[in-house]
């Protein structure tokens, strides 16, 4: 019995919809262990899972945690960019010493965008679409592993207490990929969260997030 309560809390704890339904008291428990027997491939009986189910204990969840996170993103601001573009670079001397000095890159007096998101093997560079062939040719072929003319920007800043709030950006991100969003690339600095998607998802995912904001 421990082996599958472990299994299907374990379930429940990583998926935020189903959880929050169950919180609710709006999921019917049968369907939902058919739906985890099957899924998991749990080798126990049904009534062993609507068990698990029904003990799952939601106290663990503090209120006043889940409080202070959605009094994170009330507070939260966010704005969007349009026409933008990327590339994705290869980690290189040579590019790192390009990125190193954006100003040659772009026209800060003429408000230019441009952001870089850095990883162990790859770095990603967000900028105006206006300037994709200008930014393109500044790299030879084979440290470019993929380019993306359409995509947009969600900025969302928030408040200083954004450190010390757990969980602030699985309910984010679970709200995108309940609608079907993807996030290509993220950027987290200090209360900035910069969201990086396709251009056609942008609006509905600024719909989505400022409607958390407000709730």
């Amino acid at each position: 019995m421990k082996n599958v309560n472990e299994s299907v809390w374990k379930f429940i704890d990583t998926d935020l919809s189903i959880k929050k339904d169950l919180g609710r008291k709006i999921i019917n428990s049968r369907k939902l262990a058919q739906y985890i027997s099957s899924s998991q491939k749990i080798d126990a009986s049904l009534d062993a899972v609507i068990s698990a189910i029904r003990r799952y204990n939601f106290s663990a969840v503090k209120k006043e945690e889940t409080h202070s996170v959605h009094n994170v993103i009330k507070q939260a601001k966010v704005s969007i960019k349009t026409k933008m573009s990327s590339l994705l670079l290869k980690r290189t001397d040579f590019v790192k010493t390009k990125l190193g000095r954006p100003d040659k890159l772009m026209d800060f007096q003429g408000h230019d965008i441009i952001r870089i998101l850095e990883g162990s093997q790859a770095l990603t560079i967000v900028f105006d679409q206006k300037n994709f062939d200008k930014i393109k040719s500044l790299f030879p072929k084979e440290v470019i592993l993929e380019e993306n003319k359409k995509v947009g920007m969600v900025e969302i800043e928030y408040p200083r207490i954004l450190k010390k709030t757990p969980g602030v950006f699985s309910i984010i991100y679970n709200e995108l990929a309940e609608n079907d969003i993807s996030i290509i690339d993220a950027l987290i600095s200090s209360n900035e969260h910069i969201l990086i998607m396709e251009e056609e998802k942008l609006i509905k995912a600024f719909d989505l997030i400022y409607n958390l904001c407000r709730s």
